[in-house]
Formats: C-alpha cells, structure tokens, sequence
C-alpha cells in the first residue's frame, strides 16, 4: 500500500491538513503517516533537565496534540501512524520513505513549514529528496484533484515513469490533463509542438488532454487568472525544470500561482540519469 506523508507544525492550519490527508486515505486507499518535527531544544541552564528528557518530553507532548485534534475532527488517530522526530527532516524522509510514498505539505503555516517552497527547507526537500511532493495552499477545502495542468518544456521533458505512477495513485479521480507551455523561445515552437504532441497521444488514451500554448506578454497574468477559482485543478511541475530553476518562472509557478493565486501543487522527481 502506497504511503502518505504528511509534515505538520500544529499551527492553526494544522486541522485542515489533517482533515484534508483522511479525506485522501479515504479516496485513494493510502496508508497515512504524521510527521513532526520537534524543535529538541538544549538545556541553557546547568541544572536544566538534559537534551534527551527535553526532546522525549517534546515527542509526548506532540502526541497528545495529535490526539486532541484528531478527536476535535471525528477521525480515529488509529486509522493512522504519528511520528514525533528529533533527526533531521531530510535525513527522515531519505531513510524511512520510499519513491512509491507521496510527500504532503502545508504552505502558509508557522514554523519551518513558512518557508516551505520559498526557503531553505524546501530547496532541501526538492533538491535531495526524489519523492512525490504535493503542496496545499492554507485555504484549500476541496483537496481531491479533479484536473492535472502540467507544466511542460521541451528542454526538460517530464519523468514519464513518476508521472505513470502518480497517475496510477490518483487518475481515479481525475476528469482531464492539460499541457501547459510558455512558449518564451519562438525558435524552440516546432520541437515543442513536436514534444506537446507525443505527450497528448500517450496520454489521450486514459484521459481527455488538452494542448495549452502561450507566448505573448501576458501570458502568466493569463493562466492566473484562469486557474483561479479552481482549488482540484493541479499544477504539476518537474524537479529539475524551468519552472524551478529559472527565478522568473519560479516567481510566478510558486509565488503567484501557489501563494497568491491558491493553486495546489505538484511536484515530480526528476529522472534519473
């Protein structure tokens, strides 16, 4: 059974994150895992409790937390696993998952999960770790995706083998596919016309999939705009990609897109060479 990882803060958006995962585990069949991180903080006075207490104390007081929302929501906290871990996150994903288990994370939270995608730690998480990872605006009450829209560039063609995986994990659900391309090199259209192409064949087979493709000024301002509004329409991009790398496309596929515009995304580990 494949596994759903789910990192939590237990701030105030912790609730919905556990909510939105059951209703995941309930869809699609997924063995559920909480993650938390305890801050394991040392001692600053000699007669302070030593680092181990403090860290085991932290971990109890982590579970009772979990319990209590886990009641308030009317879910059975046996219906899942809860992980309170002093190690290092990444260190804990790389050991103890597998590239089949899905990554959830919480944006707009408190705690390391605030920079999650703007900072350290998410560079961290994408960068090192090759797993699935799907991240949820803070205001997402609809989680169950309905459409995929992919970013996509000839350049940095798409994993094919966790992108068949993940829609193994989740077609069930799923109505269309769009691909998706800002078209920003007019000398790259015939190659990508050619890539959009292949991709719309392997995948029209199981799905209805549709061809998107923009190049003139207004282009983000466009898709923004059209994805508004739609909470289980997915934007998925590739590890590795334009749309990670390059700090334009970056801005706008994460900050405009994920933070401001409330767009759920996704994010594929990058082939293997």
């Amino acid at each position: 059974m494949k596994q759903l990882i789910v990192l939590i803060d237990f701030s105030p958006y912790t609730p919905n994150l556990l909510r939105l995962a059951f209703e995941w585990k309930k869809t699609y069949g997924f063995s559920l895992t909480f993650v938390y991180k305890v801050a394991g903080l040392a001692p600053t006075l000699s007669n302070a409790p030593g680092k181990e207490e403090i860290i085991d104390f932290e971990k109890k007081e982590a579970k009772t937390k979990f319990s209590e929302q886990a009641t308030k929501l009317g879910v059975s906290e046996d219906e899942a696993s809860f992980l309170a871990i002093s190690d290092p996150l990444i260190r804990f994903l790389q050991e103890k998952t597998s590239p089949e288990d899905l990554l959830l994370l919480g944006l707009k939270g408190t705690g390391f999960l605030k920079k999650l995608l703007v900072g350290s730690t998410a560079t961290d998480i994408i960068n090192r770790l090759d797993r699935l990872i799907i991240a949820l605006p803070k205001s997402i009450e609809q989680t169950i995706p309905k459409k995929l829209v992919l970013a996509c560039h000839v350049k940095y063609p798409f994993n094919e083998q966790a992108l068949s995986l993940l829609l193994q994990t989740i077609g069930s659900t799923l109505t269309e596919i769009e691909l998706l391309t800002i078209l920003s090199d007019p000398s790259e259209r015939q190659a990508t016309e050619e890539y959009l192409n292949d991709l719309q064949k392997k995948l029209g087979a199981d799905y209805s999939c549709s061809i998107s493709l923009y190049e003139h000024v207004d282009a983000f301002d466009t898709i923004k705009n059209r994805l508004r509004g739609f909470p289980d329409d997915y934007i998925v991009l590739q590890k590795g990609s334009r749309t990670l790398n390059d700090q334009l496309f970056r801005k706008f596929f994460i900050s405009d897109l994920v933070h401001e515009g409330e767009t759920p995304l996704m994010v594929l580990p990058c082939e293997e060479p």
